[in-house]
């Protein structure tokens, strides 16, 4: 895509690549110096302006990890451990980033009832369950998902059916009527059975295609390090979360070691689907998962 200025919105921080760097400083270049001067790979200029290129594409990674290292849902590691004081839980042994993550998100929510919050940490909670999302319709008409008026539908990616429909039974507030394509009984207090209504996601696999740049020093092997990285990473993803595809940028360099990151550039991410191509935020519909995995992940090098 062409450079624009970087920025950042409600789907996070926005910087332009490599190749939309260098594109720019070629066309600065040669508005100064006129339309005909030559510019090619062979030419000290044109290295030159590839060297500043690169300076501002590491200054692009260190400030995406930056960034990333104040949101419980991107940071990672030391960065992610240094979050959990502020939500009052540490990090188990062995636990990944992953499971940590989710912790998070309901560690203050799980004490409260009749919220969407609480209702969520407590579904989190249960055995075997691996994601959950829980989206209300609070309106007196039926919404853009399909969801009734005044009905909550919960998302809940693995566990038990009939602990689910408990839990939901227990949770949520009275009256409020539940959605979805799954059914399952709950009992009250006095033994009556009550239908309870959640969905299970469907999963929607994504294709990544990377184009990398080998520079000095580079050692093909790292390709299967970054594959790891960016199929742990898209795994990761909530129920109904898009993948905004710069992030991939900050994941592939944060995947090595800071001696290494000299090695290679990463010029361009696409990714895609059955349901099409994305090259900056794939969507995801708030009843689904994006996932993918190692042999859907391929790069290409670019010289």
């Amino acid at each position: 895509m062409p450079y624009f200025v970087p920025y950042i919105d409600s789907t996070g921080l926005h910087l332009p690549t490599y190749e939309d760097r260098l594109s720019e400083l070629l066309s600065a270049y040669r508005s100064i110096f006129g339309q005909d001067t030559l510019l090619d790979e062979s030419t000290p200029d044109y290295q030159l302006l590839s060297v500043f290129a690169r300076a501002l594409d590491d200054l692009s990674a260190l400030l995406l990890d930056t960034f990333n290292a104040r949101n419980p849902d991107y940071a990672s590691g030391r960065a992610l451990d240094l979050l959990c004081p502020l939500f009052g839980i540490s990090r188990r042994p062995s636990e990944t980033d992953a499971a940590l993550r989710l912790r998070l998100k309901g560690a203050f929510a799980a004490r409260a009832c009749a919220t969407r919050e609480s209702l969520e940490a407590a579904l989190r909670a249960l055995e075997y369950v691996q994601d959950v999302s829980v989206v209300t319709n609070e309106t007196d008409q039926t919404d853009e998902n399909g969801i009734p008026p005044h009905s909550l539908a919960c998302v809940v990616y693995s566990g038990r059916n009939a602990d689910i429909a408990q839990t939901i039974f227990d949770k949520k507030a009275p009256g409020i009527s539940t959605f979805g394509t799954t059914t399952a009984n709950a009992t009250d207090a006095a033994g009556r059975p009550h239908a309870v209504r959640f969905s299970r996601p469907t999963t929607l696999l994504i294709t990544i295609a990377v184009k990398i740049r080998p520079l000095a020093g580079y050692d093909p092997a790292v390709q299967e390090t970054l594959r790891a990285a960016i199929v742990s990473y898209v795994q990761s993803l909530g129920i109904g979360t898009p993948l905004v595809v710069s992030q991939l940028y900050g994941v592939c360099y944060s995947a090595v070691p800071a001696t290494q990151r000299t090695a290679f550039m990463i010029g361009d991410i696409l990714t895609s689907s059955s349901q099409g191509s994305h090259s900056d935020i794939y969507p995801c519909a708030w009843n689904a998962r994006l996932t993918t995995v190692a042999n859907s992940v391929s790069f290409t090098e670019i010289t």
